[in-house]
């Protein structure tokens, strides 16, 4: 068995009897209908081209019969020798499976075969003098940085800092705490806008402060939601009722946080996800028929557990191993950590994705399981 036998289990030999020729009539009955990967390989087994499929079958037959035009690339029928293949009707596999295949078979151009969206974030690096919030791709993972997220969109990301800014009155110009001479020309400092840093009207230890109660508030918008309504409600029992009405403006203001958008954003170090979806359907022992199994993967930003497929007349032993494969993740990244982590955004994100997708700090996850089985 070579290399791409085991990778991909199975395959398909397009040449004639004789091995010499490809076959002017292939039989592409003997190829399964189900979903999985589809690898191309040339007459030396070289792979020309991996494709995910969500029927094998006909993703082959279409790919070898279409017509090429003479402008365009070589007639993938001319070229092709073999084909290799990998049956998984769980989508999340498939996906995450994809990704890994393709980084072994073409290595530093890998990403010439796969299309990764990278999800945006908010960070914030304490060991600055001033530290500000920073919409990025890319965060760094230092041990002083603290980041926000996922965001699906750089636009969601930068709403959502702005909406912080506004409630906190966090500063916005980083280039005026460097040059406090220059800080009265500060459009939010005349406005009464911002805590007045730059300017002295607190101290650079206050405003840690108050941008860490803006990530913490970040992080659980429903709880500085009451925070604030309980100092509201304070506010207007003593008569201060301009105090009371800047505290109902900092609730409409975080309100508009809990949108849909924002479902899966918080301390990306607290992130854990559950994903339970459809897998194999099979025949157990000493039974006539086939029964549905179920993949189970638990996830945060820096790692994908995939705990196997388990039959549907378990939930209780499902939610079990949704415990375990919990306490097993990790947050320490590595140099894929992004890139897995731009797949799980991009099922998260979708109008509606594949299977169960759930919050590992909801407490009625187990309810939501059992349903979906």
């Amino acid at each position: 068995m070579n290399g791409l036998e085991e990778i991909f289990k199975n395959s398909f030999s397009l040449l004639a009897a004789d091995n010499t020729e490809i076959q002017k009539n292939i039989n592409f009955k003997d190829l399964p209908t189900s979903a999985g990967l589809v690898l191309f390989t040339d007459s030396q087994d070289k792979p020309i081209t991996l494709l995910t499929a969500a029927n094998i079958r006909r993703t082959v037959k279409n790919k070898l019969t279409e017509q090429q035009e003479k402008s365009k690339r070589t007639d993938l029928k001319s070229i092709t020798a073999k084909i290799y293949y990998y049956i998984c009707p769980c989508k999340f596999r498939l996906a995450i499976t994809h990704y890994e295949t393709v980084k072994k078979l073409f290595a530093e151009k890998f990403k010439d075969y796969i299309t990764l969206v990278s999800p945006w974030f908010l960070t914030i690096d304490f060991s600055d003098k001033i530290p500000f919030f920073s919409v990025t791709r890319k965060p760094s993972f230092k041990q002083e940085e603290k980041i926000l997220g996922p965001f699906s969109s750089q636009k969601s990301a930068t709403i959502f800092m702005t909406t912080l800014e506004d409630v906190f009155r966090l500063c916005r110009k980083s280039e005026f705490v460097n040059n406090p001479h220059h800080a009265q020309s500060c459009p939010y400092l005349q406005m009464d806008s911002c805590c007045g840093v730059c300017a002295g009207k607190i101290t650079t230890d206050e405003y840690k402060k108050l941008i860490y109660d803006a990530f913490l508030a970040a992080d659980d918008i429903e709880n500085a939601i009451n925070k604030f309504q309980t100092e509201m409600q304070t506010a207007a029992k003593e008569l201060q009722f301009e105090k009371a009405a800047a505290f109902k403006k900092k609730i409409e203001k975080l309100s508009s946080l809990k949108k849909q958008t924002y479902k899966w954003t918080g301390d990306l170090n607290n992130l854990k996800i559950i994903h339970v979806d459809k897998s194999f359907k099979i025949k157990p022992e000493g039974s006539k028929l086939k029964k549905q199994t179920y993949a189970v993967f638990t996830m945060n930003c820096f790692n994908v557990l995939d705990a196997g497929d388990f039959l549907k007349d378990g939930p209780a032993i499902i939610n079990d191993v949704v415990k375990k494969s919990l306490e097993q993740l990790a947050n320490s990244p590595d140099s894929n950590s992004l890139e897995r982590f731009s797949i799980i955004t991009y099922f998260l994100y979708r109008s509606k994705p594949s299977g169960l997708w759930l919050n590992a700090q909801n407490q009625e996850n187990f309810e939501k399981i059992k349903n979906f089985v």
